[in-house]
């Protein structure tokens, strides 16, 4: 508990240093990564690392995708942030040997598809959530800027993605701690 609390003290502490910009996404991609190493650097669990990961590779998807002015094929953006996604945590996957299991028993014949234990790498299974979570942020920040015509306070973007990921991170902590 007292890892989380420094956690938490150094990012509050690094916003209150960081000179003001207004680039959105590369600060939003530099925020999860450090999160990302700071949390494997205190020990926390290998989800919560996956989640950070995950948003990671989502958040350098979007940057990237949204750099590039010119479209070359339907569904660009898409396949540019699951390809960022594939190719930040696939070689980091091997790397944790954790796992969980997850019991989907819904219905069917045991041993179906929808009646089974899967067991899961912790890691992989981090960052699916992360991967989700960065995406409603992103898409919750376009809503409310639409919505509004403006954003609402500066670094919207960059707030909410980083308030939906320490909540999701803090319940995986709980859950598998």
């Amino acid at each position: 508990m007292k890892k989380i609390i420094l956690v938490s003290l150094i990012l509050m502490l690094s916003l209150v240093i960081i000179p003001a910009t207004h680039a959105h996404c590369p600060l939003c991609t530099a925020a999860v990564g450090t999160a990302a190493i700071s949390a494997k650097y205190y020990g926390l669990d290998e989800s919560a690392i996956g989640l950070l990961i995950g948003a990671f590779g989502v958040s350098t998807g979007l940057w990237i995708g949204l750099r590039i002015k010119k479209q070359y094929f339907t569904f660009q953006l898409p396949v540019i942030v699951l390809l960022s996604y594939i190719l930040t945590i696939m070689p980091l996957m091997y790397v944790s040997s954790e796992a969980i299991y997850l019991p989907i028993l819904w219905f069917g014949a045991a041993g179906s598809f929808l009646n089974k234990v899967y067991w899961v790498n912790k890691l992989f299974f981090g960052s699916i959530v992360g991967f989700f979570i960065t995406l409603i942020s992103y898409f919750l920040h376009i809503h409310l800027k639409k919505l509004n015509g403006k954003v609402l306070f500066p670094f919207q973007g960059i707030a909410l993605t980083l308030l939906l990921l320490i909540v999701a991170s803090s319940g995986l902590i709980f859950i598998f701690k």
